[in-house]
């Protein structure tokens, strides 16, 4: 059986969301699942320190995980997956100090979106990221429109994030996420990628109306598939 190194999330709850979907889309593919049918996981959660508002500790955030990545690759794993969408920014810098084969979150959610051949998206991310090309360029590159809220929006979108990490979000937090998204559906837009590993547990109340890339499940259901 392969094993799957699974290299955390900006937050801890964000690792635990994907092992439950993993056990959640397993158990969805075998409908009688048995021990031996689950995925064979190492999880490694770093306390890394926080790259949603500066990426001023991006040196020292890349050091810890590079050390990470040495000392797990003696665990001879198969493949390493991120479920974080900011720390895919350094995955040249993680992925030089090891021979692991990666999967990219972000290859996997453009991959679905060029197949769904969907011509319009939205995309919700951390501020951090926002000048980035870290989807558009590949985005751009299939034909896909990419439109992204104004920079006020951005960093209140940063907030609510920061918010919900450290358990202090409020229902006005949920309320301006949702305004956002009737904005951006009032603008032509075919769907939105949620482009923040924790955005897809703050809108997962949200109407089934509206039409969400969520990295962390495509992640699921592409890491399952090599397994």
């Amino acid at each position: 059986m392969k094993k799957i190194w699974i290299l955390w999330g900006m937050w801890p709850q964000a690792s635990a969301h994907f092992y439950d979907l993993m056990i959640q889309k397993t158990i969805e593919q075998k409908p009688e699942v048995s021990n031996q049918d689950y995925p064979y996981m190492l999880i490694s959660n770093i306390p890394v320190p926080d790259l949603i508002h500066s990426k001023s500790d991006q040196a020292l955030t890349v050091h810890m995980v590079n050390q990470a990545a040495i000392d797990l690759e003696k665990a001879w794993v198969d493949f390493l997956i991120m479920t974080c969408n900011t720390m895919h920014l350094f995955q040249d810098e993680i992925m030089q100090w090891v021979s692991i084969p990666f999967v990219s979150m972000i290859d996997c959610v453009v991959d679905q979106v060029s197949y769904d051949q969907v011509k319009i998206v939205w995309l919700l991310w951390s501020s951090t990221t926002l000048e980035s090309w870290l989807y558009t360029d590949q985005l751009i590159q299939r034909w896909v429109k990419t439109i992204l809220p104004a920079i006020d929006e951005y960093e209140e979108i940063s907030q609510v994030i920061s918010r919900y990490i450290s358990w202090t979000i409020a229902s006005k937090d949920i309320e301006y996420l949702e305004k956002i998204c009737c904005k951006i559906y009032a603008q032509w837009a075919e769907s939105i990628i949620l482009g923040c590993t924790e955005l897809p547990l703050i809108v997962q109340d949200f109407p089934e109306t509206y039409s969400f890339y969520k990295s962390d499940e495509i992640l699921a259901d592409k890491t399952l598939g090599l397994i």
